[in-house]
């Protein structure tokens, strides 16, 4: 199971954490808050990657064999 901890920011000024658990269509994607902006990085591996019918422009090749693109919601 993926899970990744949203920190949201408190009208105190102290962070807290959310247990966020992604949906099946969401499997491969981390969420956090970049400066207050929801943003997910998408992680396909070498395989699923080719077999994207529609493959963003926008995503990179990293050496340990998996494909990223950064969105901000």
């Amino acid at each position: 199971m993926n899970t990744v901890a949203r920190i949201e920011p408190r009208p105190t000024g102290r962070a807290h954490l959310n247990l966020f658990i992604p949906s099946s269509s969401e499997c491969h994607a981390a969420r956090w808050l970049i400066n207050g902006y929801q943003a997910r990085i998408v992680i396909w591996t070498a395989e699923e990657y080719e077999q994207l019918s529609e493959r963003p422009t926008d995503a990179r090749y990293y050496p340990c064999g998996v494909w990223c693109a950064l969105r901000v919601d």
